[in-house]
């Protein structure tokens, strides 16, 4: 690449690099403004935020993240081709039917474009890991185990919190055996499994594991069915319960979607960052609130 490339190349990653920290910077003081707030459900929720953007962990806590981004970079890197059963709704412009979905598409991806493009990234993964400790949930309800790297850091605060289980759900059966090993290489005893779609997989779940303390839902990114995953969810849910949805702007279904879900009054608290949307189920708060900290 020429020298002036090279150049350009370098400050343009500057430029991002800036911006970014700009970015950070306003989400940090957005959430400082929880604080103000008198519930200590919203302190809760800035705490993680903020330790998230400014990646602020214990040591104990450094110990299982490099852990687990160690099993990321090698994912990552790896050429190894597997055979997937995608029961989601695909990219943005598929748009397949309920019967396409429920049926499935079985698509060849390497390790690590899946590891790229289905993981949770870093921030996302780690603010995921600071809502457990957090909020201390005994029982963690994942839809999406892809290779595990998100269900690794739920577990991993767990086993900091030395309290709570996690029960992650996924399609496909290739995914779910890697997942598998990942958790065991970590050490990660606290997680299981369970494979199918998850219309036939979730009621089962969710009498067996009743109540659950924590949602996370992540893995069909499509508006009837994420609507229809949180009526399901709801019935089952401990009185203070909280709930993530990923993707919530990944298309204008999904959007209409998580404004349904954040509008609606069972919903005490609801917080929108973006791409993912934070919702707190509450029967004690009276007062409905909803905040946006758009983290980009």
């Amino acid at each position: 690449m020429p020298l002036l490339g090279k150049v350009a190349k370098r400050l343009y990653r500057l430029y991002k690099l800036a911006r970014f920290a700009k970015a950070k910077r306003k989400a940090r003081e957005q959430a400082a403004g929880l604080y103000l707030q008198s519930n200590v459900t919203l302190k809760s929720l800035a705490n993680a935020i903020i330790d998230s953007l400014g990646s602020s962990i214990t040591p104990q806590e450094k110990l299982w993240v490099d852990r687990i981004e160690l099993l990321r970079r090698e994912l990552e890197s790896s050429q190894t081709e597997i055979l997937i059963v995608d029961y989601g709704a695909g990219s943005t412009g598929l748009n397949p039917t309920d019967e396409e979905m429920y049926q499935g598409r079985v698509v060849t991806r390497t390790i690590g474009d899946m590891c790229r493009d289905s993981s949770q990234p870093y921030f996302w993964s780690l603010l995921l890991f600071k809502l457990v400790r957090e909020f201390r949930p005994s029982v963690c309800l994942e839809l999406g185990t892809a290779l595990g790297i998100s269900a690794s850091y739920q577990a991993a605060a767990a086993k900091l919190n030395q309290l709570g289980k996690i029960v992650t759900l996924e399609g496909s059966e290739s995914l779910a055996s890697l997942a598998r090993q990942h958790f065991r290489r970590l050490g990660l005893d606290n997680i299981s499994v369970i494979v199918g779609r998850f219309q036939d997989t979730l009621d089962k779940v969710l009498n067996e594991y009743v109540p659950i303390d924590y949602a996370f839902i992540d893995g069909h990114h499509d508006e009837k069915a994420t609507l229809a995953y949180f009526q399901q969810v709801y019935p089952f849910l401990s009185e203070r319960a909280l709930l993530v949805f990923d993707d919530i702007s990944w298309s204008s279904g999904m959007k209409r979607a998580w404004s349904a879900i954040e509008t609606d009054k069972r919903v005490k608290i609801s917080l929108d960052l973006l791409s993912h949307g934070i919702c707190i189920i509450d029967s004690s708060i009276d007062t409905k609130q909803n905040f946006r900290i758009p983290i980009a």
